[in-house]
């Protein structure tokens, strides 16, 4: 189960639209995190999947892009982070591999280091084109 609410919130306003937005949604509670690979101006955040995780599975057979072990790939980007205190204006992506939620990859634009301590007071927003344009303020 994933405790942390900023992973929440990610996954919330990330499958806006997309196509699949429910079966991703249904895989949220099969997923714990596993690691977290910070890069200095970012961070990786992997997780795990549990048992049953495969029923929300999304349909790969279409799927164009493959990594270097030939399973299928797909990165869904579009949410910006901004905490002016910390000096984070990051862009976040999910990875989809074979399927299912593999990582989030957050990677701090302005250059300046993530913060090893996940932030609790942050603001979120959908930058995609056409998207809702939905935001998520912490405080």
């Amino acid at each position: 189960m994933i405790k942390s609410q900023l992973i929440l919130d990610v996954f919330d306003l990330i499958f806006d639209d997309f196509k699949y937005e429910e079966k991703l949604h249904n895989q949220i509670p099969f997923l714990t995190e596993n690691e977290r690979k910070h890069t200095g101006i970012g961070l990786f955040i992997n997780f795990k999947t549990e048992k049953g995780i495969e029923d929300f599975k999304i349909p790969t057979e279409n799927s164009e892009t493959k990594d270097i072990n030939g399973k299928t790939t797909e990165r869904i980007n579009g949410v910006q982070m901004k905490n002016i205190e910390l000096k984070i204006l990051a862009d976040i992506d999910v990875q989809i591999t074979d399927g299912l939620i593999d990582y989030i990859e957050i990677w701090n634009k302005i250059g300046e280091d993530y913060p090893i301590v996940e932030p609790t007071k942050y603001e979120l927003e959908q930058v995609w084109e056409n998207s809702k344009n939905r935001k998520l303020i912490r405080n």
